[in-house]
């Protein structure tokens, strides 16, 4: 016959603790030891000590004590007579300058008419030019030209609306001499 009295809860055996003898012991990880702190302030001071003796350096301060500079300035007598002569050949003496902006070249003339078509809607004098390249004299461009613009205040104007719709036109400006 079999004994059940063992398998009731009431009777059965309850399993023994772990001993603190068989557990593991734990070292508390601490972020900088002292002996790592030590080690560390060592090499700093012999890195010191080497720059010191080693490598002969000298620290001063560089500091300078200047109260009030003076800047003393010798013109040529040339420019004290206030004279200076200029050669006037290539000058334009009087400006009859026009003005134009130059939107954007491009290789089809179907997209250079799409950006004639905004030009328009921005409320700007527009136009398509053709013109041919000195590296490839058998291609036709077709650039998108804004003006003539009589000053230098109206193209400036112009040029702004453009920057603010995203282009960035160049000022071409057409002098004569009179």
């Amino acid at each position: 016959m079999k004994d059940f009295a063992k398998k009731h809860p009431i009777n059965k055996s309850k399993p023994k603790a772990n001993s603190a003898a068989l557990r593991a012991r734990r070292q508390l990880n601490q972020p900088l030891k002292l002996k790592h702190f030590f080690i560390t302030a060592g090499m700093g001071f012999i890195l010191l000590l080497t720059v010191k003796f080693i490598l002969e350096t000298d620290v001063t301060n560089l500091r300078g004590h200047v109260s009030y500079p003076t800047v003393e300035f010798f013109y040529p007598t040339d420019l004290e007579k206030d004279t200076v002569l200029i050669d006037s050949e290539g000058i334009v003496t009087t400006k009859n300058c026009e003005y134009l902006l130059q939107v954007e070249t491009y290789g089809k003339r179907i997209y250079a008419q799409e950006q004639l078509g905004m030009m328009f809607s921005l409320g700007l004098e527009a136009y398509v030019e053709r013109t041919f390249s000195t590296s490839q004299p058998e291609k036709p461009f077709f650039r998108v030209m804004s003006g003539p613009y009589k000053t230098k205040s109206e193209v400036n104007n112009a040029r702004e609306v453009m920057m603010k719709n995203n282009r960035q036109p160049l000022i071409i400006s057409k002098c004569i001499k009179t």
